[in-house]
């Protein structure tokens, strides 16, 4: 029988994957405007809530926006 770290490994790499795409449609339902990137009024609105408390850690370049680039980078 599998061990309960295999067993926990796979749950977490599922979970990963599900986070991954959800992101993904996420992403693009956040972007109201459709310029590519996220604005904290817009993480809020979609719900983010994890995105828009962490919003300055996630905002590398610090131009007040979340980017694809700068999400992908703090996975």
């Amino acid at each position: 029988s599998m061990n309960a770290s295999k067993l926990f490994k796979l749950a977490l790499g599922s979970a990963l994957l599900v986070s991954v795409s959800a992101m993904a449609a996420t992403f693009a339902e956040a972007d109201v405007n459709g310029d590519g990137k996220l604005s904290l009024d817009e993480t809020k609105k979609a719900g983010l809530t994890d995105m828009a408390n962490n919003f300055k850690a996630l905002d590398l370049d610090k131009d007040g926006f979340l980017s694809k680039a700068e999400l992908k980078a703090n996975r």
